[in-house]
């Protein structure tokens, strides 16, 4: 058997595309995002869990303290430096900062918060609107 379980998080951010990108999001703009995690193992603990949801929590802290009301923005961008200087929230990231490239993120950060030899992370989906979305399986 397997066990699949998620929790869904929420944070509120802007961001911008530039690398390679010509479209209307080359303007700094904000979302309320969710993301939906996903751990998955074949055997549960002695309280006859795959983990306990309030373990979860310590994703959201790490969301709440680099994401959540910051500025999303690729290391190449210049606005980078402006956004330090004034003091503002700013998140850099490698890649143009798309749901996609977010949810990698978190992913890896998943990954080094609750993978061990019981548990997996199957997934992660970042929503940046209610209709639009990426998902990155592990």
């Amino acid at each position: 058997m397997k066990y699949i379980i998620s929790r869904t998080f929420k944070f509120e951010a802007a961001h911008r595309l530039l690398k390679n990108y010509t479209g209307k999001c080359t303007s700094n703009h904000g979302h309320s995002w969710l993301i939906k995690l996903h751990l998955e193992g074949d055997n549960l603990d002695e309280k006859d869990m795959l983990i306990d949801f309030q373990e979860l929590k310590i994703l959201k802290t790490w969301i709440d303290e680099n994401l959540d009301h910051a500025s999303l923005l690729w290391e190449m961008d210049p606005m980078c430096q402006y956004i330090k200087e004034s003091g503002q929230r700013i998140y850099v990231t490698k890649k143009n900062p798309t749901s996609e490239h977010i949810a990698e993120v978190v992913l890896h950060e998943a990954i080094r918060l609750f993978e061990n030899s019981r548990i997996k992370v199957q997934c992660v989906e970042v929503n940046e609107t209610c209709t639009t979305g990426a998902k990155i399986i592990s």
